[in-house]
């Protein structure tokens, strides 16, 4: 049922935007052919246009793969209660469907029998050859219409006009208008709870009337006779819905469509005005295909090679268990580029040049690079992964991600083992040196700079020699 009210819905849509843009641009032009076309492509791309769905893509970085984070409850038993037996609540929704059915069928039920007197009087009345198409003459209708390729006239109607009614009648015959309106039945059937539709096939039946009155003025020695007998049948009804009848709109608007005035081809160019309404109503109906970017555990050492403009990164890191992680040092060599993680493990980094490594560490975790971005706008999800020869302690990188060589002097001595035995808690201060400032103290050893570390004990022992010593 769903289905087939999304369907409805486009179907209505569809429409709606193609009687609009007729009733504002097109109703007044002058290329009625055209605009037959027009007002039956409407209809069919009504039918057929629903029947898809089309699709757009949309990136996004992919979920954790574990949810963590639910805290055990307890298992509560309900008290057994007594059930109290309550009225189901209306469905409205079937309420309206059958409504809508029954519309269906009272339209089906009206062609249906509307055709059978039309069969019945063309089996029982005898028909006179045009050629064309097939004469009957028959007072069980008071207008003149034509439908298939039969013509009906009263026989009332006065032999002076019956050749200008004929040659009308037959302009709808051999165009074969009476294929557009059993296409209006069916839309009618379908879509008779939108007042569009009932707009749009007026729109249909006006125009088939302007293309027949076009072609006899064209063929009438005396166009102010062919008024005159549309004038005459001015009080005959219309008989069947799906008939072209021959007085159907007639106003002071049909006269007036029989003017001659000549138009620019290029007013023709109107009927493009259509192509935004199938951008918003294939727009308005798409439905998005969420494509997730795989986490990234690729070695280190790979290097961005992707494209020769500048990029742009954002996501969030994670580790083997899928949660943030905050403090992460994410920086792009050969620049001055770098950001850290928030408490959410999330990141944003801006103008990545091209060709540059864009490096990812954290403390007891392996350093390694991002490969390839898949934009220049890549919505991004990085797993670090432990490091199992971590040792914990205290660990200084540079902006490109190697290792600082620096000498390491602890409490005024060289160590050997560089930063690796320092606990990180019981470090007091830290005094970097370079260039020359660590090569004119600690001679050729400090070429690659000193790190001066003092700690808390050596700190204390030197405050309480200096108390000693004012004291």
């Amino acid at each position: 049922m769903e289905a087939f009210a999304l369907y409805l819905l486009k179907s209505v849509i569809w429409l709606t935007g193609f009687t609009m843009v007729y009733f504002l641009f097109l109703r007044n032009e002058r290329f009625f052919r055209l605009k037959r076309y027009y007002l039956v492509a409407g209809i069919l791309i009504s039918f057929i246009f629903p029947l898809f769905t089309f699709h757009y893509q949309v990136e996004m970085a992919a979920p954790p793969d574990n949810i963590t984070g639910f805290a055990p409850t307890d298992t509560v038993i309900a008290p057994a209660v007594q059930t109290v037996l309550k009225d189901k609540p209306i469905d409205y929704r079937h309420i309206l469907l059958m409504i809508y059915l029954s519309g269906i069928l009272f339209f089906t039920f009206k062609t249906v029998k509307h055709l059978r007197i039309l069969l019945k009087t063309i089996n029982k009345t005898k028909s006179n050859d045009l050629n064309r198409a097939r004469l009957i003459r028959v007072s069980r209708f008071s207008g003149s219409f034509s439908f298939f390729n039969y013509v009906f006239i009263n026989p009332s109607v006065d032999e002076k006009e019956l050749d200008v009614i004929i040659n009308h009648e037959l302009v709808h015959v051999t165009q074969k208008h009476w294929l557009d309106l059993l296409l209006v039945e069916l839309l009618l059937m379908i879509q008779w709870v939108n007042p569009f539709a009932w707009i749009y096939t007026g729109f249909i039946r006006q125009n088939h009337e302007y293309i027949a009155d076009e072609v006899m003025l064209q063929q009438a020695p005396d166009p102010a006779v062919y008024k005159a007998v549309l004038v005459n049948q001015l009080f005959d009804s219309r008989v069947f819905s799906f008939s072209n009848s021959f007085n159907y709109s007639l106003n002071k608007k049909r006269f007036d469509m029989m003017k001659k005035i000549v138009t620019s081809p290029y007013r023709k160019m109107k009927i493009l005005i259509v192509l935004p309404v199938f951008a918003i109503v294939f727009y308005a109906f798409a439905t998005p295909e969420y494509h997730y970017i795989t986490p990234y555990e690729a070695p280190a050492g790979n290097t961005l090679t992707s494209g020769s403009i500048e990029k742009e990164a954002r996501g969030i890191v994670v580790n083997e268990e899928g949660t943030p992680l905050q403090g992460v040092k994410i920086v792009v060599s050969k620049s001055l580029i770098g950001v850290v993680t928030d408490e959410s493990g999330r990141f944003a980094i801006n103008r990545i040049p091209d060709g540059s490594t864009v490096i990812f560490s954290c403390t007891g975790y392996k350093t390694y690079t991002l490969p390839p971005l898949i934009t220049s706008n890549s919505a991004l999800r990085v797993r670090l992964v432990k490091d199992p020869d971590y040792k914990k302690g205290v660990s200084i990188s540079t902006s490109d991600g190697s290792e600082f060589n620096a000498l390491i002097v602890i409490d005024g001595v060289i160590s050997d083992d560089g930063m690796g035995k320092v606990d990180p808690n019981s470090i007091f201060s830290m005094n970097v040196l370079k260039e020359k400032a660590a090569t004119d103290k600690y001679g050729e050893k400090g070429r690659d700079g000193v790190i001066e570390i003092t700690t808390k004990k050596k700190a204390a022992e030197t405050q309480t020699t200096t108390s000693q010593t004012l004291t």
